[in-house]
């Protein structure tokens, strides 16, 4: 394994492409930090070069890499589940929550899909094994937030939406059928949350009625859509649209982003997480996709550039390097990318900025905020290294990040190079 840590640092040393290599460097403190924020009027600035992957089979080394370190201390062989920390304290469940278990769902997923011969076992097993968490007995079935065997727990809406995304994903890249089935029976879970208190949305827990979220509402537009492309069938992009209007009364005008909830009483959590800006994008740019209305394209590059405005100032770290500094949140970072890959994958004149700048921060993780056990710390710059045990939530988000750049390059959407 260190022969391999060794050849990856070696391969992220190569140039960022070049669209990356000009613009301003400013040093500043995290947008998400202040009090509030200004609307986006222009692009923002582009970051200084950082080393990082030049190639398709460059960022696949780095997906593949983290797969093997997370098989290495994550995996419990004798039930093909996953802990939620490494090394295990004392204090965590033998097994690691649906969310984090979801991340590597992600991950494996886009890691099969530009390599499916050499991972697509892997997603298979991974997903088999995902139903530990399936709760057929309850009405109407869905994902318990741990695994029913031993306990099970609440069902959260949003855990079951990011589930039910990759169910369809796995689809597209497989024509297995099995995956549509259970896209439509987790669908059906999700959309038992809608209810018309508050003018409409999905609550963020079942049975708990207290806020509906910019989380649970935002991967719901966004996995209607996608089943909507695999069926033809009009009633999910009927939802879809009906689930995005009402998410944009969280929509916070001032800074271009999305805030975190609204509870019983109207009242605005106006917390910023990156990715209640991404799964909006993620849906604005399906649905340009789908219908060709240019007013969704206008609002998803809109949500891009606020999105990095806000979550992704440039900040110059002490060897000089210069990244856009996104926040400390692995995971919720890998659905803002995955807002901006589909961006770029539909925009007609596309802006590799975006998907750049998160690279470039993903890039600095890779050779910046790595131990010698290959995990990464959760702050990419490099600039809060830890020994705290490491978070399967916080490691499995590189594996899309990467496998991601790799099929973006491979398909021509991402040009690199000289």
């Amino acid at each position: 394994m260190m022969a391999d840590r060794t050849r990856i640092s070696t391969r992220t040393r190569l140039a960022l492409p070049a669209a990356l290599l000009t613009g301003l460097g400013t040093t500043a403190a995290h947008a998400q930090d202040a009090p509030g924020g200004t609307p986006v009027t222009e692009s923002p600035p582009v970051a200084s070069p950082v080393a990082a992957p030049a190639t398709a089979g460059a960022w696949l080394d780095i997906a593949t890499a983290m797969w093997d370190v997370i098989q290495r201390d994550f995996l419990i062989p004798d039930f093909g589940l996953y802990r939620e920390r490494a090394p295990q304290q004392t204090e965590d469940n033998a097994f690691s929550y649906l969310w984090p278990y979801s991340a590597l769902v992600s991950g494996i997923n886009a890691l099969a899909t530009v390599d499916p011969g050499g991972y697509g076992p892997a997603r298979d097993e991974v997903l088999a094994n995902l139903e530990q968490y399936w709760d057929a007995n309850s009405d109407p079935p869905g994902y318990d937030s741990y695994v029913v065997e031993f306990g099970g727990g609440d069902k959260f809406y949003d855990d079951n939406e990011w589930l039910g995304i990759d169910f369809v994903l796995a689809l597209q890249a497989t024509g297995n059928d099995a995956w549509l089935d259970k896209a439509r029976a987790t669908w059906a879970f999700v959309i038992s949350g809608w209810s018309d208190d508050f003018g409409g949305g999905i609550y963020w827990k079942e049975r708990d009625f207290s806020t509906k979220n910019t989380c649970s509402n935002g991967p719901a537009a966004a996995m209607a859509l996608l089943l909507h492309e695999a069926t033809g069938e009009q009633e999910y992009l009927d939802w879809a649209v009906r689930i995005l209007d009402w998410t944009t009364r969280l929509k916070d005008e001032a800074t271009g982003v999305y805030s975190d909830n609204i509870d019983e009483h109207g009242v605005i959590e106006p917390t910023k997480w990156t990715y209640n800006t991404g799964t909006p994008l993620h849906a604005n740019a399906l649905l340009y996709r789908i219908t060709g209305d240019a007013a969704y394209l206008d609002e998803a590059r809109s949500l891009a550039a606020a999105g990095l405005e806000w979550f992704g100032p440039v900040t110059t770290l002490e060897d000089g390097i210069e990244v856009h500094a996104f926040p400390d949140t692995p995971w919720f970072n890998s659905i803002l990318f995955r807002g901006y890959a589909a961006l770029l994958e539909v925009d007609p004149e596309p802006d590799p900025q975006y998907v750049e700048a998160m690279l470039g921060f993903a890039a600095c993780g890779w050779t910046h905020a790595r131990d010698e056990n290959g995990f990464l710390n959760k702050d990419w710059s490099g600039r809060a290294n830890t020994d705290e045990p490491r978070a399967l939530l916080e490691q499995a988000p590189i594996i899309e990040f990467a496998a991601t750049a790799a099929r973006l390059i491979a398909n021509g959407r991402l040009s690199v190079g000289p």
